[in-house]
């Protein structure tokens, strides 16, 4: 299915700016922070703003499209792939990985009333290149 099949598939009007920031973001396993996405299509589309990255980013993840992985209280990133995983962030350059042999816990409950919306894992360290460096 093509990129604008798949977007109206999902209930998404296919923007020239929605179709090119679905593409940079499934196109990659870097799990992308919106400026980043930003960085990478404002060269070819000049009056892409921040803002819209935003929105729509916020859109994909709206619809169960993405998922928004907030890693620290001020970084957060966007993954394409909203099966269930783990992610692996190197506090040395920052780099997010994917973990599909972890298991991320399904919680519906905490037995306290509480409803859990979503889980998320997050393991941090040394990625193999920073470990070399240290």
């Amino acid at each position: 299915m093509n990129t604008v099949d798949y977007l109206r598939s999902k209930g998404v009007q296919p923007s020239q700016q929605r179709i090119r920031i679905w593409e940079a973001l499934a196109s990659t396993k870097a799990h992308p922070s919106a400026d980043a996405v930003h960085r990478v299509l404002s060269p070819e589309i000049p009056t892409l703003s921040r803002t819209t990255v935003y929105s729509t980013l916020d859109l994909f993840v709206g619809l169960g499209m993405a998922q928004r992985l907030e890693i620290t209280g001020s970084e957060v990133r966007y993954d394409a792939d909203t099966s269930s995983h783990a992610h692996f962030r190197c506090h040395a350059c920052g780099e997010v990985s994917d973990l599909f042999d972890l298991k991320v816990p399904a919680v519906s409950d905490l037995g306290d009333g509480s409803q859990v919306e979503r889980v998320q894992l997050f393991v941090t360290g040394l990625c193999p290149a920073c470990a070399k460096q240290a």
